[in-house]
């Protein structure tokens, strides 16, 4: 009989340990693997079309087409403003916040074009500038930090030459030396 009450008490024993370190276990904190998304700012337009996806160091981003509906000073309602916005991957939030103009116009003539490539986990962003004062080339590089965001790593201005484009395009004004 005594065993049988020794046996039970060691069973009683090991149920309150158990219960005891199960309870103890749930009531951790446990430190789970979050993945952290970077905070985004919606730039969101009435008009936005996704062109591609783009993979730069390991990180996804979507490129929209934004078509703008409120010009520059300049422009006049006949007149068309694209804009390149680089998104993270399934966001609609802008992925740095200076925005690449891809196509613009003034009076009917070009005003603005632009382009981007990756280049060696690099992402290049071009844009020729026409105006009456001056034509240049603004060649901007991008490199992904480390939550996400494109950070302008240089910056080049070059100067083009506006005698030497088509009539559709705006160009340089020369002063008349008297």
């Amino acid at each position: 009989m005594k065993s049988i009450v020794f046996d039970m008490k060691n069973i009683f024993i090991l149920l309150v340990l158990f219960l005891s370190v199960t309870v103890i276990h749930s009531q951790q904190n446990k430190t789970k693997k979050t993945i952290i998304k970077p905070a985004v700012s919606n730039t969101a337009s009435a008009q936005k079309k996704r062109i591609e996806a783009i993979k730069i160091k390991g990180n996804f981003y979507d490129v929209y087409e934004v078509f703008e509906k409120k010009l520059m000073s300049q422009q006049t309602p006949q007149d068309t403003l694209i804009w390149y916005d680089f998104t993270f991957k399934n966001t609609m939030g802008s992925a740095y916040y200076k925005e690449s103009q891809k196509y613009a116009t003034i009076k009917g003539k070009i005003a603005r074009e632009g382009f981007y490539k990756v280049k060696n986990d690099t992402l290049v962003v071009t844009v020729n500038y026409y105006d009456p004062y001056h034509g240049g080339r603004l060649i901007d590089y991008y490199v992904p930090d480390k939550k996400g965001y494109l950070r302008e790593v240089k910056s080049e201005m070059k100067g083009i030459d506006t005698d030497t484009v088509s009539d559709r395009y705006i160009k340089t004004e020369r002063m008349k030396a008297p």
